[in-house]
């Protein structure tokens, strides 16, 4: 938990962004957003990433704001299929978002 307060901190005001691989490992990504509220992978660390590990949860936080869910959050969630780890950041406590998987074809 304190590697990732202290990568939130490292981050703040601007919200700090991460991954959970095997068994929740936690690795600190780059937050290439240009706005403060929202969080952008760097591509090039995000895909070294994914060819080595498998993700089992996208981390971020959301500064002096409650963990709830954003829409952008809800959306990526459920587009990337990975549940979301989100922290309100300095309190630290954690909502944890699943993905809506959605089976079938229309025909």
């Amino acid at each position: 938990m304190n590697k990732i307060k202290n990568h939130f901190k490292k981050y703040a005001p601007k919200e700090a962004c991460g991954v959970f691989i095997d068994n929740f490992k936690f690795i600190e990504c780059k937050n290439i957003s240009e706005d403060t509220d929202t969080f952008c992978f760097c591509p090039e660390e995000y895909f070294n990433i994914i060819r080595t590990y498998k993700i089992e949860g996208i981390v971020h936080n959301h500064i002096n704001a409650p963990n709830t869910p954003s829409n952008w959050d809800i959306t990526g969630c459920n587009a990337m299929a990975i549940p979301y780890y989100i922290y309100s950041y300095p309190d630290m406590k954690l909502n944890v978002l699943l993905p809506k998987l959605t089976v079938g074809v229309k025909q």
